[in-house]
């Protein structure tokens, strides 16, 4: 019976040493994504969509705020004769204003975020999927994003291919 038994082990033994040496090896590359967003041929005309925006949003707050401004100095002004309730409707008006000034500005800002990303995600599935183009051609196993700074340690071995992908997604 152990006779039989030895045999089995063997070739269970022999075909787990020959599946890991059959395996491929991992091949790692890195790229620099953000340097790759920035170079995008489609951020010039996300930037000046942004900033024209931007703009259109500067003129409205700085027109709201000199409508508060104006009525401020017409408040200081004559404030001294104003009777209590008028004094106090008008310092109302007047904290409104700023208020609406402030929600406005806030809400332009939150805007501004929102469109930022509406506009560069585009870019973002773009550099994606040339990046998982390259991996897939080069076979390669990881490819890790050295933009953000949490990669502690890049081998020397490790494929830097951010200009090969920046090459590609500026054929298109």
């Amino acid at each position: 019976m152990k006779f039989k038994i030895l045999p089995f082990f063997i070739l269970v033994f022999l075909g787990f040493t020959y599946n890991v040496t059959a395996q491929n090896p991992l091949k790692i590359g890195h790229v620099n994504v953000q340097e790759l967003v920035q170079k995008h041929p489609e951020m010039d005309s996300v930037r000046a969509v942004l900033e024209q925006e931007q703009t259109d949003m500067q003129q409205i707050y700085d027109e709201m705020m000199a409508e508060h401004e104006k009525k401020l100095k017409i408040f200081e002004a004559e404030s001294a004769s104003y009777s209590a309730f008028v004094k106090e409707t008008k310092q109302a008006e007047i904290i409104e204003l700023a208020q609406k000034v402030q929600n406005y500005n806030q809400r332009a800002q939150q805007q501004m975020q929102q469109r930022n990303m509406e506009l560069i995600q585009p870019i973002y599935k773009d550099i994606n999927q040339e990046i998982s183009n390259v991996a897939g051609y080069d076979n390669f196993t990881y490819i890790l994003d050295v933009s953000n700074g949490s990669v502690a340690y890049i081998s020397p071995e490790s494929e830097d291919i951010t200009a090969l992908v920046l090459e590609k997604v500026q054929k298109k």
